[in-house]
């Protein structure tokens, strides 16, 4: 593997690293999930290893958005003991999905960085900025772009 670079195979899909911004504030989070969704075949093709739970991410997404449906909807049709204990479960699996958001985060740097030589991740800011920051490593790598 080594001096191989792999990333010309597909590239990883690039997007405006503001429009990733925006769409994760107006979908609540839940476009977290679908990055990792959308880019299971761009980074299997990378490595033949399955590095990231990409069927945690489905059960992910699924919950996010019927946790925002509840939400905007539950007042209606919830007593206050339902909404907190709603509440309460959102409260605790959020620290799950957090947990999943930096091990898939950190596992597609070890993708990007054994498969690229010019690019160094950040830990600190992978922490800070997550997707967003791996969103703009993956736009400013020339070999992402050219296939």
């Amino acid at each position: 593997m080594e001096g191989k670079n792999y990333m010309s195979k597909k590239p990883i899909k690039k997007v405006n690293v503001f429009l990733a911004v925006f769409l994760t504030v107006i979908t609540g989070g839940t476009y977290l999930a679908f990055w990792f969704i959308n880019r299971k075949k761009e980074i299997n093709n990378i490595t033949s290893e399955d590095k990231i739970p990409y069927k945690w991410w489905i059960v992910c997404a699924i919950y996010l958005i019927l946790s925002l449906v509840i939400n905007f909807i539950g007042g209606a049709f919830l007593t206050p003991y339902g909404e907190t204990t709603i509440e309460s479960i959102n409260l605790i699996l959020s620290y799950y999905f957090l947990g999943l958001l930096y091990y898939s985060a950190f596992r597609t740097k070890e993708v990007i960085e054994m498969n690229s030589q010019d690019v160094e991740i950040k830990p600190v800011l992978l922490v800070l900025f997550h997707v967003w920051y791996l969103q703009f490593k993956i736009n400013k790598i020339e070999e992402f772009g050219r296939g």
